[in-house]
């Protein structure tokens, strides 16, 4: 009886030893919210006899994009999946599989394809600009901004004061005035006859009475029934042209004195009302 108890304690023993206690053990760590090429998937573990560990990376279509064979000898392990060995082109979740001795173990992992996204141990200094930095470069700008504008208005700053910048003149007040200046010359040219600015109603009228008026139209190279606007035009386009800075010729002051004295007869709708009776008659 004892026999018989003593076999059967034997049988139950036999049947509940725990047969895997020198078994393959092979683990995997995947404890990252998202990897990047710069990360690393652990495989490690313990086995008793060499072993084949099938890896693959499956990409987030199905497809394979990583497949290798490792063989690891008998001992406590440790293989580094280097995610930048692999053409990990598109971001979502990728699944890698371990298989071995008919085992298989299998994890998923978000892969962003972009520059590093997870918290790591590295200083960004190097991707911001200090403070004195900034500061050096605004005053860089400044400097460049202010000598652009020195340099654009140079002739401005250097060049010299005439009598006609700084005396009162009619002619800057009156718009329909050619003011025609040469930075050369000590002061202005004055066109106007007998020295004087303006010609004055009485001098015109003792000008008809002495009926020694040119014709001014032909002066200005207009006819009668021009207007005031056509009149303007025209007095400045001939102003320009004879202008002494321009035209060399001998006559060309003469010349500017005439064309004066008639601009300022027919631009007067007064004037040039008497000056149109004083011919018709």
């Amino acid at each position: 009886m004892n026999y018989k108890y003593g076999v059967s304690c034997g049988i139950l023993f036999l049947l509940f030893l725990p047969f895997n206690a020198n078994a393959e053990s092979v683990s995997m760590s995947v404890d990252l919210p998202i990897y990047t090429k710069s990360d690393i998937i652990t495989i490690y573990g313990s086995i008793t006899s060499e072993i084949t560990l099938q890896i693959s990376i499956i990409g987030p279509d199905g497809e394979i994009v990583a497949d290798e064979s490792v063989l690891i000898p008998p001992s406590d392990f440790s293989h580094s999946v280097i995610l930048s060995d692999y053409d990990l082109e598109r971001s979502g979740v990728h699944v890698i599989s371990v298989m071995y001795n008919g085992n298989q173990l299998e994890n998923e992992f978000f892969y962003d394809s972009g520059y590093n996204v997870n918290p790591m141990d590295v200083s960004n200094e190097h991707d911001t600009i200090s403070e004195s930095d900034q500061l050096f470069i605004f005053s860089i700008s400044g400097i460049i901004i202010i000598g652009t504008v020195i340099f654009l208005a140079r002739h401005s700053i250097i060049r010299k004061k005439t009598e006609y910048d700084t005396g009162e003149w009619d002619s800057k007040k009156n718009r329909d005035y050619e003011k025609y200046h040469s930075d050369w010359m000590s002061d202005e040219v004055n066109f106007e006859r007998d020295g004087k600015k303006k010609l004055t109603d009485e001098e015109f009228r003792k000008s008809l009475l002495a009926n020694n008026l040119p014709n001014y139209y032909e002066i200005l190279q207009i006819q009668k029934n021009t207007s005031q606007t056509e009149i303007k035009n025209q007095y400045r386009h001939l102003a320009k042209k004879w202008h002494p800075d321009r035209e060399k010729s001998p006559g060309a002051e003469r010349k500017m004195v005439q064309i004066n004295m008639a601009y300022e007869v027919l631009s007067n709708p007064k004037r040039r009302k008497m000056y149109d009776q004083h011919f018709s008659e």
